[in-house]
């Protein structure tokens, strides 16, 4: 019979599925739960130059058939589709969610028209910037581009950069996110302010950190002389506040936008990326546009058997609901994939970490998973040796590129060893233990522009459907809301203190 589980039913498995130890032509000990590997039908898919593998998650054949039967029956796709259509599903905001039309190539498309007239002209002004002809107030080039932004308006460009930055940089970018000093002065230090953009980006333009290290960055452009018209030169803004530019004393040319239809933790695809437009040109962003759009494509067509964004989402279920599986360790074996880490963790647990489901019920059990990790090969020498005997349970997803992005044959060849090597010593445990884990592992041909879209948009659709699944909003954040709530009254505490 099904279980009750947050208002909905979910699989029920026979409690009886532990399996006792037998003689195997594997070199390694059978595990207490069974793989997927282990009985016969598919454990890998491919899709859009990536090819996911989970056959070392902690499921069988019959147990996956009977949870793609659950989505079909809560219909997990027809809830895409809406989402994708442009219906309101941010329910608690009375918003739609329409990230995909970002980088949708469907004239069809809703705001299409909109997003192709900014993207236009966000495309012009990078190129501007590339080609010269954008200058600093007395002529200079610009050479260095500081990022102001936090969340959503930071660690999305910042992954995109980190990604696919090549050598050498015409034009670096700079990341400026908390309101540490430390940051600032290493940021600013060494920096001709002449020679320098700077991107202020908010989705409301009330987030007190990107106020505070924007004002702080002005008063750093007066005291080279750069105010009045002249900072126009040096200062433009993304934002769906329309009056950002008039905080920030900006002509509303140098004003960009953000629409209320994209949460910021999914706003990347948008003028949020300037930065990267201008560090990496317009072709190379069209190009990761183009990865997502046809990701997009294939996740909105495929059935949920066959695909791999809603299988991901499906056995994130099964984990968190009946292996009690509340962690999610993410590891890249890619140098230029370090800071995907950071952008997958605020994409999932801000939008699953949710204790009330879209209709006010409170939720009862595990929902989304907490992220962590770090460079694959680096960690096997810092954490590797909880993941592998500790006494947890985690689920642990493991990224390679088959192709490298240096020279270094034999450097290459000793990561994906690695790699290879850890996901199956990662699920290799004695079966008498009740630990264990369970690993997905996500092969990238070659990490091009394209690929990357397709790697974020694959993750972006996981987790709005995992919301589908538990039942919660996934595109809110009231739990940030009410942080910053606080932290501005016991900043007015700390003012009337001093």
């Amino acid at each position: 019979m099904p279980t009750r589980y947050n208002g909905r039913y979910v699989i029920h498995i026979d409690e009886t599925v532990q399996r006792k130890r037998m003689n195997s032509p594997r070199k390694f000990a059978q595990p207490l739960l069974p793989f997927l590997r282990d009985g016969d039908g598919v454990t890998a898919f491919e899709a859009c130059g990536l090819r996911v593998d989970f056959s070392r998650q902690r499921l069988t054949q019959d147990d996956l058939a009977r949870l793609v039967d659950f989505a079909n029956g809560l219909g997990l796709m027809e809830a895409h589709h809406a989402m994708v259509q442009g219906e309101i599903v941010n329910k608690s905001e009375n918003r739609a969610a329409l990230h995909t039309s970002l980088r949708s190539q469907d004239p069809a498309s809703p705001h299409f028209d909109e997003v192709k007239e900014a993207r236009d002209r966000a495309y012009a002004f990078a190129e501007s910037v590339r080609s010269g002809k954008w200058t600093g107030c007395r002529g200079d080039t610009i050479t260095d581009v500081i990022n102001i932004g936090i969340g959503g308006s930071e660690v999305g460009p910042r992954a995109v950069y980190h990604a696919l930055m090549g050598l050498p940089q015409p034009i670096k970018v700079h990341f400026l996110s908390g309101v540490d000093g430390v940051q600032l002065d290493r940021i600013l230090y060494g920096l001709d302010p002449f020679r320098t953009l700077v991107v202020v980006s908010s989705k409301s333009f009330h987030t007190r950190e990107t106020l505070v290290n924007a004002s702080v960055v002005d008063e750093w452009l007066a005291a080279a002389g750069i105010t009045g018209s002249s900072r126009d030169h040096h200062v433009i803004a993304v934002s769906a506040n329309p009056d950002a530019y008039k905080d920030l004393r900006i002509p509303e040319e140098n004003l960009y936008p953000l629409w209320d239809w994209v949460g910021g933790r999914f706003s990347v695809w948008g003028c949020i990326g300037i930065p990267d437009m201008i560090a990496l040109g317009t072709d190379v962003f069209d190009q990761f546009l183009s990865g997502a759009y046809e990701m997009d494509r294939y996740v909105y067509d495929a059935p949920v058997a066959e695909n791999i964004s809603a299988l991901l989402a499906l056995i994130a279920f099964w984990n968190a609901t009946r292996l009690n599986i509340t962690l999610q360790c993410v590891l890249p074996y890619d140098e230029r994939l370090r800071i995907f880490v950071s952008w997958e963790q605020q994409l999932e647990m801000e939008s699953l970490g949710k204790t009330t489901q879209a209709d006010g019920t409170v939720i009862v059990g595990n929902t989304g998973q907490a992220v962590w990790g770090g460079h694959g090969d680096e960690s096997q020498h810092s954490f590797y040796q909880w993941l592998r005997e500790g006494t947890g349970r985690t689920s642990i997803d493991l990224i390679s590129c088959e192709k490298p992005g240096h020279s270094h044959e034999e450097l290459h060849r000793v990561m994906i060893a690695n790699a290879r090597a850890q996901a199956e010593a990662l699920v290799t445990r004695d079966p008498s233990m009740p630990w264990f884990n369970g690993v997905t592992t996500i092969s990238i041909s070659d990490l091009t522009p394209k690929t990357l879209g397709a790697l974020m948009a694959m993750y972006e659709h996981k987790i709005t459907m995992l919301g589908t699944l538990f039942g919660l909003n996934p595109f809110d954040q009231p739990g940030v809301e009410f942080g910053k709530k606080l932290s501005r009254e016991a900043e007015n505490r700390l003012r009337e203190d001093a």
